[in-house]
C-alpha cells in the first residue's frame, strides 16, 4: 500500500469516530456506507398540525405558517473519508 494511504478498515474507523462525535452534537445518521455518511439534524415541520391550527384560528395561523415552515426543517450533511483519512463535510 502506498505511503500515507489508509486501509479500508482504518478509513471506516475514522468515519465512525467522526460520526460518533457529530452524534453527540445532535446529528443523527440517515445513511451509513463504507466511506460516506449522511447525517441529518432538526425536524420537518408538521404541516398537518399547522393546517389544524389554521382551521382552529379561522385562518389567522396562515400568517405564521410560512415563516415556521421556512425557519424549521432539516439540515443534511455528507461526510466522506478519502484514502489518506481526511474527512470532508459538505
Amino acid at each position: 500500500m502506498g505511503e500515507g494511504k489508509l486501509t479500508a478498515d482504518q478509513r471506516q474507523e475514522a468515519l465512525a469516530q467522526r460520526v460518533a462525535e457529530l452524534s453527540g452534537e445532535g446529528w443523527r445518521v440517515e445513511t451509513l456506507m463504507d466511506f460516506q455518511a449522511i447525517l441529518v439534524k432538526g425536524h420537518r415541520p408538521n404541516h398537518v398540525l399547522h393546517l389544524l391550527l389554521s382551521v382552529a384560528t379561522f385562518g389567522v395561523w396562515l400568517l405564521f405558517w410560512p415563516a415556521v415552515a421556512m425557519d424549521g426543517g432539516e439540515e443534511r450533511v455528507v461526510l466522506t473519508v478519502d484514502e489518506t483519512g481526511a474527512i470532508r463535510l459538505r
